[in-house]
């Protein structure tokens, strides 16, 4: 596994990195819960925070795994 490959993995599997990350959406989550019927504009950036934060955690997922992937890659031929 690459070094930067073996970085994000360990920070993936890191449960105080994990509960920082839930911690957020949680937050944006109590925004939306919690926002007046009229306060769409507050719903809708808490949605795209919320987005954002799933797409970086994907795109660190997929950097995490694409060394292992890789590997197996390389097995089959």
């Amino acid at each position: 596994m690459s070094d930067k490959s073996q970085a994000i993995a360990n920070i993936l599997n890191d449960v105080h990195f994990q509960d920082a990350v839930k911690e957020l959406v949680d937050n944006q989550m109590q925004r939306i819960v919690y926002s007046n019927p009229e306060q769409t504009e507050v719903r809708e950036q808490a949605y795209q925070r919320i987005s954002c934060y799933n797409e970086l955690m994907a795109h660190f997922e997929s950097i995490a795994k694409t060394s292992e992937i890789k590997s197996k890659a390389w097995k089959i031929f």
